[in-house]
């Protein structure tokens, strides 16, 4: 009997591991002592390292969210590039703990895969792009039969393929099953038009390999594409912090609190934003974060607004209007949740 008891109580045990296993939490990051994140860096268009070793772009700025309200500190992070085909494995085997840049989300990824959508970041739009000895056009119908290059098994390529019933436009499409291969094919002028995120063909045409051949962006919009950070479904406690780390800046812009004016704000009556701003710091304590991070982020790199403009606005070589990615009470579809 007592033999029976003991086995019944290993198996207890046992069942019970997986779940503290599977949802590790903060404690990879924390053991580690530094957020990574996975991006796209084959361009200078999400994320790159400056001349005097700054790393810079959306991405970069991104995970210094991640990495402020974690440890304190702004640069406890590390940026990896990690193509397409290799996010899956990188989040199972905590190679990376978030996943950003150029990366849309599909139902296949989310059923098939680790990959879990943990907020959206922004929303970019697919379109297309064509090179410098492409004739002048006036419409999509003088492209009819072009050869388009596009990633492989991606959304972009499902896009075009619907794009291109629905217009009989009889495009040959040639699939690539990376950036690079797909980048290096447009550039040979295996193709004669590409088609994929916007943000990155204009961060391809602003780049100097791209003004030597001239490509343009055309204005033809195929499809929205929301682009999410990504983490693995295995931790839903890291999914939950990143969500509501993503969060702040935005609920930042939505109450009007800025770079130049958080040092004002003081003698807060509102929970949401006093939650928000650490001034009253259990929430973001419960969540293992530190309790003024997010007025530290905005003070030093400004609300979601600020961020947007700088590294792919107004402020920055992409010049890409907000459009979609103003706050929806203003006309676009970037919502912030009340933190309380």
């Amino acid at each position: 009997m007592k033999l029976k008891t003991f086995f019944l109580c290993l198996l207890c045990g046992l069942n019970a591991l997986p779940a503290f296993g599977a949802d590790a939490g903060l404690r990879y990051i924390k053991t580690r002592g530094k957020v990574i994140c996975g991006t796209d860096m084959s361009t200078k268009t999400f994320a790159y390292t400056d001349e005097e070793q700054i790393r810079r772009g959306i991405d970069a700025d991104f995970c210094r969210m991640f990495a402020l309200a974690i440890f304190g500190n702004s640069e406890s992070f590390v940026l990896k590039n990690v193509p397409a085909d290799k996010i899956s494995k990188a989040l199972a085997n905590n190679q990376i703990d978030f996943m950003l840049g150029n990366t849309s989300a599909s139902a296949e990824t989310e059923i098939g895969t680790p990959i879990s959508p943990v907020e959206i970041l922004y929303y970019d739009k697919q379109v297309f792009a064509a090179g410098q000895n492409e004739k002048q056009a006036s419409s999509m119908e003088d492209f009819r039969g072009a050869k388009v290059c596009v990633l492989k098994n991606s959304p972009y390529e499902e896009n075009l393929r619907e794009y291109n019933h629905r217009y009989g436009l009889e495009f040959k499409l040639l699939t690539f099953p990376s950036l690079q291969a797909l980048r290096e094919a447009f550039y040979l002028k295996r193709c004669d038009l590409i088609t994929g995120s916007q943000i990155y063909l204009r961060g391809l045409a602003a780049s100097p390999i791209a003004k030597n051949t001239q490509i343009s962006v055309l204005p033809e919009e195929i499809a929205l594409a929301p682009v999410y950070a990504y983490a693995d479904r295995g931790n839903p406690t890291l999914k939950t912090i990143g969500k509501w780390i993503v969060n702040a800046p935005k609920l930042a812009e939505a109450q009007e609190i800025t770079s130049k004016n958080i040092d004002g704000v003081i003698g807060v009556r509102d929970a949401s934003i006093a939650n928000l701003l650490g001034l009253n710091p259990k929430l973001w304590q419960k969540f293992g974060l530190q309790p003024q991070w997010a007025k530290q982020y905005v003070k030093d790199y400004g609300n979601y607004g600020e961020v947007f403009e700088r590294n792919l606005g107004s402020g920055s070589d992409l010049r890409i209007e907000r459009d979609k990615n103003y706050l929806w009470n203003r006309g676009g579809m970037i919502t912030a949740l009340p933190f309380i």
